[in-house]
This record gives C-alpha cells, structure tokens and sequence, in this order.
C-alpha cells in the first residue's frame, strides 16, 4: 500500500508494528508533534509521542493486537507539547500492521464549550443559534470579523427581503453587500458611501426614520434606514447599515429580532477571534505549526512556484543549560521579532516546534528565497540578545527546498527541507543548506 495517499489529511496517521515502533508518518503529525523524520522513522514508538492517554500513560497492548478497524474513540492526551489536549482516534489493521488515524480537537471543543454556555446563559433561540453557527461556520476559515459581518448582512437582507446593506469600519471603510435577488436596486445606494461616512459613530442600535433620512442623507430613494454598531473588541467597531426602500418592508421589519441575532453575533465574532488567537504562538507570536500545517497544503495547492525553509537555533540546549528556561525564552522571542520583519501577505512564518521555525515563500525564485533566508541569517548572528545582565548570541541553521508537485508530495516537501536542515546542522551548523527535488 502507498502511504503517501494520506498526506493530503489534515488528520494525523501513523503506521507501526506490535512493538509501537512507527514505520510510516504522514506530514501531520510532524507538524503536531514538533518531531522530524530523520528522529521519528524506525527509531520511536508511539508511546514517546503520546505521554499519556487519558491521563495514564500509554498502554500499548490497547493499540495492538486489533483484528478489525476500530471505530473512532474520543480521549484526553498529552505530549511534550499540549499539556492537556482532547482527541478522536481510531485503528485499522492492515498487513500485521496497524494505522492510527488520530484528530487533535483541543481548540474546536474549548470554543464550542464557551459557545455553548454563552448562549445557555443568554437563553438564546436555539433556530437563530443554528443560523449564526451556520454563518461561523461558512467563513472560519476566513478569520475576519468583516467577512463574518458581510455574511450576518447578507442573513439579514434575506430575512427581510431587502437589497442591500452597508458595513462601516474603524477607517471609515464602506463595503456594500448586495442581495442576490435585488441586484437591480443596487446603483441607488451608490451615492449614500459618502454621506455615509460622514455619520458620527454610534453604539447603540439605531432606526433612522424617513423624515430624518431626508434631513440627513438628502435622499428620496430610501424610507428609512437601520444603524447596527458591532463592537468586537474595545477598539474594533464596526457599523451596519441597512436601507429600508418602502413602508411595507419597514414595517415587516422585525427591529428586536435583528438586536437579539446582532447580540448572537458578536459572541460568534468574539469566539472567532479567540480562535484566531489559537493559530499564533503565545512567546514569539508567530502563527503555529497547527496554522502552518494548514497552510502548507493550502500553499502548495495554490501556488506552482513556492519554496520551503526551515531554520532551527543553534545548540539551544546550551543555551537552555547556560542562562535557564527564560534566557532561552529571550532568545526565541528575540529571533521571532527578526523573523516577523520578512513575513507579508503571502511569505508565512511560523514557529513549528521548541526552536523550530518555518517559512513558506510563495511566487520567489530559489534565489530569492537564498537572498531572504542569507539575510535572516546574518541578521541573528550580527545581533545580540539581552537577558537580565546578561548578551546572548545565537546562529541558526538553515535547510530551503523548493515544490515540485509533478514529483513530490507535500511530505516529500517537508521531509527534502527536514533534510537540508539536518545536513546544515551535521555540517559545522551556521549555514543554508538547499536541496533540490529528487
């Protein structure tokens, strides 16, 4: 069987033997476990990776010796790095083998049991509570409270068979959202942006009747109109405009529903945001390797020129040994800050392991990506870390290999820049190291 049919799964496999010693790993749980292949193939057992399965430590004779595939089962771990998480897992045996299929779900069910009692307390409709869930659900992936908020208008226009609505943000930012169903109505909104932005802020849920649109707006093309704020977070507001175009529609208009479902809202945008939180490490603050291993698949999906770098810190251990645990921390807080300064809206940089850390470089040459990783490098080594009374210097080794998709896997990928790394490391350290394809 060709493993490498899972390493599309954002889900974690393993393939080991009676002796839980692991013969195959797909690129997830490298990712998960901050492990590379060159430590894991043939040389470790499952149960150095998982320290403990619902708060024993691992039993090995409960992964061995299964005749039929297991259904999936729900458990509590720990590993070097999640003190406490939750998991879902399942086994399939195959050819006296055996293949673990295992699901990290920490950070979905904590944001699911806020939800839950959040909403409990507030004794919300348990059908709206469904439709916003929906919403989240539709743009997760998005991690952008407007987004979420253009879905919440559209939720809205559609409910109330209405056109279009406005979304205003802290810059005065004017996003018109149309409804499907009105696109003719859509030009007769284009001259309220400006008078729009113009408005003072408000806080509070507004409806601003006709003879007060006319005195604000100058306009006969709308009876009257809705004001919406949504604040997020105390420097985030955003404001909801909605154009109510005749009597009929105003007075279909369900003014207490809408308050109750924009309530609903901000809870769902401030769990958003927790989760957004959960893809950023909490010492360096760069994404982690939960985000990265996502974004990994996604980027080599996306993009047909991209390349990989993996930079590791040079005998952190001793670094570790030498100025304690917080002067280690220094070091890695003060090596993300230099990192941050080559991350933009495509090149990602993510901290992927103790003193790990990972670029992905989209739509650069080989030669550029040199040029960038040379740069980081020299940057490091010229710079000093202070800690207490203490100057702290540091190199990192570093390994870059570009995607080939017509002869790599994305664990392909991430195994040939492991490699470079290590070949860096074995090599005297201090250096960029850059393998091609095979």
């Amino acid at each position: 069987m060709d493993f490498n049919i899972f390493e599309s799964s954002f889900d974690v496999v393993v393939v080991y033997d009676d002796s839980g010693l692991i013969e195959y790993a797909n690129s997830s749980f490298y990712l998960f476990s901050g492990l590379s292949v060159a430590r894991v193939i043939g040389k470790m057992t499952l149960g150095k990776v998982f320290i403990e399965i619902d708060e024993q430590p691992l039993k090995l004779n409960s992964f061995i010796g299964v005749k039929e595939a297991r259904p999936m089962k729900v458990i509590s771990f720990k590993t070097k790095s999640v003190e406490k998480g939750l998991g879902q897992y399942s086994i399939v045996p195959f050819e006296g083998k055996y293949i673990l299929f295992f699901k990290d779900v920490t950070i979905e069910e904590e944001l699911h049991k806020k939800y839950r009692r959040e909403m409990g307390l507030k004794d919300k409709k348990i059908e709206e509570m469904d439709s916003l869930i929906e919403l989240l659900h539709n743009t997760r992936l998005v991690k952008e409270p407007s987004k979420i908020l253009e879905e919440f208008i559209k939720h809205i226009l559609n409910n109330f068979g209405l056109g279009v609505g406005l979304l205003k943000s802290n810059e005065k930012e004017i996003v018109k959202i149309i409804n499907s169903n009105y696109l003719g109505q859509s030009s007769v909104f284009d001259s309220l942006n400006k008078k729009i932005q113009g408005l003072p802020a408000t806080t509070k849920y507004t409806y601003i009747d006709s003879d007060k649109v006319k005195e604000l707006l100058s306009t006969s093309h709308i009876h009257s109109m809705v004001v919406l704020p949504i604040q997020v977070q105390s420097k985030d507001l955003y404001e909801i405009f909605i154009p109510i175009h005749n009597p009929e529609k105003a007075q279909q208009f369900d003014h207490q529903k809408v308050i109750t479902l924009a309530e609903q809202m901000k809870l769902l945008i401030q769990n958003m945001t927790l989760e957004r939180l959960s893809i950023f490490d909490d010492l360096t603050k760069l994404h982690n390797s939960r985000f990265f291993r996502e974004k990994l698949t996604d980027y080599t999906n996306r993009y047909e020129k991209l390349n990989l770098v993996l930079l590791d810190i040079d005998f952190f251990k001793k670094i570790n040994d030498s100025y304690g645990h917080p002067g280690g921390d220094a070091v890695l807080v003060h090596v993300g800050q230099i990192l941050r300064l080559h991350q933009n809206n495509e090149v990602l940089v993510s901290r992927v392991g103790g003193e790990e850390f990972a670029i992905l470089a989209p739509d650069q040459t080989l030669d550029q990506t040199l040029d960038m990783a040379a740069k980081i490098s020299e940057q490091i080594k010229s710079s000093i870390v202070y800690y207490e009374t203490k100057q702290i210097k540091c190199t990192i080794s570093i390994g870059i290999c570009s995607w080939n998709p017509e002869v790599q896997t994305v664990r392909d990928f991430y195994k040939k820049t492991d490699e470079a790394l290590y070949e860096s490391k074995a090599n005297g350290r201090d250096r960029i190291t850059v393998l091609q394809s095979a």
